[in-house]
């Protein structure tokens, strides 16, 4: 969008290297002034399971996950990559345990409750932040 002074859309075209969802509105008056977006503009994996799950490629490439697990004491892998973000958000009535890579201790995620991960390869050394 080089060269323009004005402008009040934003066409998937002109957006390189990512996916938007949902409707994206909003304004910039020039280049350098503050702009607004109203709507959704990440990614958001809704999974459903009754046992252990490790998210596949395509899921792991979303910011946000709610999770449902149907029995107790179940684990997700997210298996993001270093320094990768997402936000995991327990959906369902049971706890369940969150890791990053198979050999972590985990974080146990209660209902209702939310966190965010920023990713490391090395077992146990994710950055889990409680979000509520």
């Amino acid at each position: 969008m080089e060269g323009y002074t004005n402008f009040t859309k934003v066409y998937a075209t002109e957006v390189n290297g990512a996916s938007i969802v949902g409707p994206v509105t909003g304004n910039a008056t020039s280049a350098t002034s503050a702009a607004s977006l109203t709507g959704s503009v990440i990614s958001t994996n809704t999974i459903s399971k009754a046992v252990d799950y490790a998210l596949v490629a395509a899921e792991k490439a979303k910011l946000f996950t709610s999770i449902t697990m149907s029995a107790s004491e179940k684990v997700l892998t997210l298996g993001l990559a270093a320094g990768q973000v997402m936000i995991v958000y327990n959906a369902g009535a049971e706890t369940v345990k969150v890791k990053n890579v198979a050999d972590d201790t985990g974080t146990d995620v209660a209902t209702t409750k939310a966190i965010l991960i920023i990713g490391s390869a090395t077992a146990d050394t994710s950055i889990v932040i409680a979000l509520n």
